[in-house]
């Protein structure tokens, strides 16, 4: 289960208040569905968009796919562009399951009028997969870097994350904490941050990678 928000509140509800939304956009609770669906407002980094790109994308690359095998009717694009399943605008609970890697049943109802389920596994099973690592690429290795950062602003720690539950000399988050949001920050602040983030940690790699080296010639210079 990926940790988002609404998971670590049930987890770890004295390091985060229930009553916190989503914190790039803070305008709804950040559930499995809203993480891809986030109407987070720096167009480099809006999920939202994103998510719709990659639904037509698989769309269309699904219909060439399956147009590739043999020819078929002009009805069979029209009928598939308007499966729910492809519906991102609202987006639909079909669409969701694309998402999480689920085929809704309609989709395979209606192409196994034209193919076998067998050949339908086999073309739409390495487009699903690839959708997945685009989804993973562009929505979630960034969410990571905001959502570290924010955890950093409302002093949420590492170490903090790792004890089990509260102690007494720690206290326990206010459900009145203020829940400051990603979207109110500047872009440039941002693309500044993640710059310095990946700075940071090649030079963390590489100072690990140099006291190997020093203690492998330290090994040596004692014989």
């Amino acid at each position: 289960m990926l940790p988002i928000l609404t998971t670590l509140q049930q987890r770890k509800p004295h390091l985060y208040s229930p009553d916190w939304l989503c914190p790039q956009c803070n305008t709804a609770p950040e559930d499995i569905n809203h993480l891809w669906t986030c109407p987070y407002i720096l167009p480099e980094l809006n999920p939202c968009m994103t998510h719709r790109k990659e639904i037509a994308k698989f769309r269309d690359d699904c219909i060439a796919a399956f147009s590739s095998l043999k020819t078929l009717p002009t009805s069979f694009s029209d009928a598939f562009l308007v499966l729910d399943c492809w519906n991102y605008e609202s987006p639909s609970s079909s669409c969701l399951w694309l998402t999480r890697e689920l085929l809704p049943a309609h989709l395979t109802t209606f192409l196994k009028d034209y193919f076998p389920l067998s050949v339908i596994y086999k073309v739409i099973s390495p487009l699903l997969n690839d959708f997945q690592l685009e989804l993973y690429g562009e929505i979630w290795l960034c969410y990571n870097v905001l959502f570290h950062a924010w955890e950093e602003s409302q002093g949420i720690s590492a170490s903090s994350k790792i004890k089990g539950g509260p102690s007494s000399n720690s206290p326990i988050v206010s459900s009145h904490h203020h829940n400051s949001s990603l979207a109110s920050v500047p872009q440039d602040s941002w693309i500044s941050w993640i710059s310095s983030s990946i700075i940071r940690d090649q030079e963390d790699e590489l100072g690990s990678d140099q006291e190997e080296v020093n203690n492998i010639e330290n090994h040596y210079d004692y014989y």
